[in-house]
């Protein structure tokens, strides 16, 4: 088995993995990493089908570029397929407005639906010589761990998250022999998720209680549906605005994947979705917490309701996901400004970070390492992948780099 990574090797983002074997020639994921501009993996090389883990921009959005130019069988769980649309579109608008090179246009999202493939969670089906069975990866809803079995098994993770949330079950170990791993947070572990919930709540309570808003940004996909949930309890106007409200619509329409359909959608009920300006201007009259696109501050809704708040001493941002180098978020939080229509600001409100994130921490991974028990690791999505290696000598790791094919006996 032939293995190349054409991105996410030895980086956090635009993963994208080339697996050939005697007669099957597959890609996993073919994602961007979203700065400004987007970086996007190595060239596409021509493969029979793509396997897509999930729909984050970092495994999805390059995609296009490769029904540009080649054609393949694409496979997705649907709640991932509805998901990558619309935010392939968006990607289309923002590249438009900021004049990014296009690097694919309407016609190449469209080519890749006409490939597509649903795939069932726990439900085997074939793929030239290959077995191939898609597993909850835990990440976001519809996220995928894909195994597949030939001569043997192999499983690639992508995003990984082994814990319960209020929207998902943990990822569970599966056997295999291979096992192609994510390492975003090796060598680190998450606070407690519940005390870094009670936290949050608390911080929110103090701040409108002495008078200021709240401004959560968040990623549209996962974690927009998971702050919904987290705070349905607390008796707040809360306002939801940007791409989130499509993607928790599509959540909603889209069976199975959901741990606790009802309880999302009375939690959806307790918010007010901002569908346009006029209500974008009540949610800063009315609103107490305003959870909005983008979860990096790049772009979106919150950073007109940034520019509204940022003399406000009172009011405050909180951040609750990862935030990439040379992104607003990043340097908000290290150096407290950011950049709105061109001019950098320091806003004077209070600025906090709480670690909700969706993928698996350091103690987590080695865990689940234990439990798959592979012959051998990839390491990948990741800068200090060496930290998981040192945790477990008693297992054979690969530590690959973008660019260098290499080969599995």
């Amino acid at each position: 088995m032939k293995i190349k990574f054409l991105g996410g090797a030895e980086e956090v983002g635009r993963l994208a993995i080339k697996i050939e074997d005697k007669q099957s020639k597959i890609m996993i994921d073919y994602g961007i990493e979203p700065e400004k501009p987007p970086e996007y993996p190595l060239p596409p090389e021509k493969v029979n089908d793509i396997f897509l883990t999930h729909a984050h921009l970092d495994h999805t959005g390059a995609l296009p570029v490769y029904y540009h130019n080649f054609q393949a069988n694409f496979h997705a769980t649907a709640m991932t397929a509805n998901s990558i649309k619309p935010i392939l579109m968006d990607s289309l608008k923002i590249m438009r407005l900021e004049n990014y090179t296009k690097m694919f246009n309407e016609e190449d999202v469209d080519n890749l639906f006409k490939s597509m493939m649903t795939a069932k969670y726990e439900q085997p089906f074939q793929v030239d010589n290959l077995t191939a069975v898609a597993h909850s990866a835990g990440h976001i809803p519809g996220s995928t761990m894909w195994w597949f079995q030939d001569a043997r098994s192999f499983m690639i993770t992508g995003d990984l998250y082994t814990r319960d949330t209020n929207l998902l079950y943990g990822a569970k170990p599966v056997k295999t022999d291979v096992l192609i791993m994510e390492s975003t947070y090796a060598g680190r572990d998450h606070e407690d998720r519940d005390e870094v919930i009670q936290r949050l709540k608390e911080s929110i309570r103090e701040t409108i209680e002495n008078g200021g808003r709240v401004i959560l940004p968040t990623f549209a996909i996962g974690r927009t549906q998971e702050m919904i949930m987290t705070l349905r309890d607390m008796d707040y106007r809360i306002y939801v605005d940007g791409m989130g409200n499509r993607i928790s619509g599509i959540y909603m329409d889209t069976p199975g994947f959901i741990k606790d359909p009802k309880l999302f959608r009375r939690s959806m009920g307790r918010v007010i979705q901002v569908r346009n300006n006029r209500m974008r201007q009540e949610a800063i009259r009315e609103a107490d917490i305003i959870i909005t696109t983008s979860g990096m501050l790049d772009g979106g809704p919150v950073l007109g309701y940034i520019d509204a708040f940022a003399e406000d001493p009172k009011s405050a941002i909180f951040l609750t996901g990862y935030q990439v180098d040379g992104t607003n978020g990043r340097s908000l939080i290290e150096n407290g400004t950011i950049q709105i229509a061109g001019a950098t600001i320091k806003p004077a409100m209070k600025i906090d970070f709480f670690d909700l994130s969706a993928h698996a921490g350091h103690s987590d991974l080695v865990k689940f390492v234990k439990g798959v028990d592979p012959e051998i690791v990839v390491l990948c999505h990741g800068d200090q992948r060496e930290k998981l290696q040192e945790s477990l000598p008693e297992y054979k790791f690969i530590l690959p780099f973008n660019g260098h094919e290499f080969t599995v006996e």
